[in-house]
């Protein structure tokens, strides 16, 4: 089955508290930059900048993810959520990259902080304001499963505790004179930034390029294929993820003397049993006489079942 429309109510709540929150927070920390001149504030507010972006683009992907199937896109429209999550990578790279920067030239050309009291109480309202978000990101992703969240979320993590460094090095720097701390907690921002992306794409690349389903999960699909008294061996297993959606593709091969009616419902049978353990996943089986070599699908090598297994004649299959 499809993501439902709770969870799908989820993954949109979640998207637009992050938009929202992110809007909020950049516009204070433009005014609190302008006020202050502080590299740690600077680095907070471009990184609330392409959080704006970033959490736009989620919103919208949420959205169009959600979309049924139509003529044009059989399969669904699920892959928009790894898109997404790939362009909120390259767009924080890029934030990370400013932001760096301008911290080195912080750290090389140290300034003194102006009124440091708006840096403290704008810093401490976005970290708490960003703690909140992730708490609520941290349920719409239990409730929803969608990748666009679990990339954001870990975003919004990595900027928590930037939050927190910018606040601590403004405090040094106004409190005992340690300007360069400042410029310090500016390539600390630029770090979780990264951090965040490595994060994101490591979640997001598998789904674009169709990588093969955890191995523990095709063994478990294996092993439940060859639980069937009726499965005589299996080839050519095909997996992959998009969103939430897994996809099975595989050839059963059965007794070649049984009618196709026969092997037809013993491929719903497998079909069923694999969608009951593994909900949200789309199975297709192509049925083979079994002993008989085919030359399509991957080059994946023939799985015979237990030889002690004797082929189950038309007459015995219910």
């Amino acid at each position: 089955m499809h993501r439902t429309k709770a969870e799908d109510g989820w993954a949109r709540l979640g998207t637009a508290a992050s938009l929202l929150v992110a809007l909020s927070l950049l516009a204070l920390k433009i005014w609190a930059w302008r006020a202050t001149d502080s590299a740690a504030v600077l680095g907070a507010a471009a990184d609330s900048g392409l959080d704006v972006l970033g959490s736009l683009v989620a919103f919208m992907a949420v959205r169009y993810a959600a979309l049924p199937a139509d003529a044009d896109h059989t399969f669904g429209h699920q892959k928009a959520e790894a898109l997404s999550a790939l362009f909120q990578s390259i767009v924080i790279t890029a934030s990370a990259v400013f932001v760096a920067w301008e911290s080195i030239d912080r750290l090389l050309h140290p300034q003194a902080i102006e009124r440091t009291e708006v840096a403290v109480l704008v810093l401490a309202g976005s970290a708490l304001a960003t703690i909140l978000l992730v708490g609520f990101q941290t349920l719409a992703l239990r409730r929803s499963g969608s990748l666009v969240i679990e990339g954001d979320r870990a975003h919004y993590l990595g900027d928590v505790i930037a939050n927190l460094g910018a606040l601590f090095a403004v405090f040094l720097a106004s409190s005992f004179g340690i300007l360069r701390a400042d410029a310090l907690a500016g390539l600390l921002a630029a770090a979780f930034l990264l951090w965040s992306v490595r994060e994101i794409g490591t979640a997001a690349l598998p789904q674009i390029m169709d990588q093969e389903l955890p191995a523990e999960d095709i063994a478990r699909i294996r092993d439940i294929v060859q639980s069937d008294p009726d499965v005589l061996g299996h080839h050519a297993l095909r997996t992959r993820r998009a969103g939430r959606r897994r996809y099975v593709q595989m050839h059963l091969e059965l007794d070649p003397d049984m009618t196709l009616l026969q092997s037809h419902a013993i491929a719903d049978r497998v079909e069923r049993t694999i969608e009951a353990i593994f909900p949200d996943t789309d199975v297709i089986t192509h049925q083979d006489p079994y002993g008989v070599i085919h030359d399509d699908g991957p080059p994946q090598a023939s799985v015979p079942h237990s030889s002690s297994r004797r082929a189950s004649r038309p007459q015995d299959v219910r």
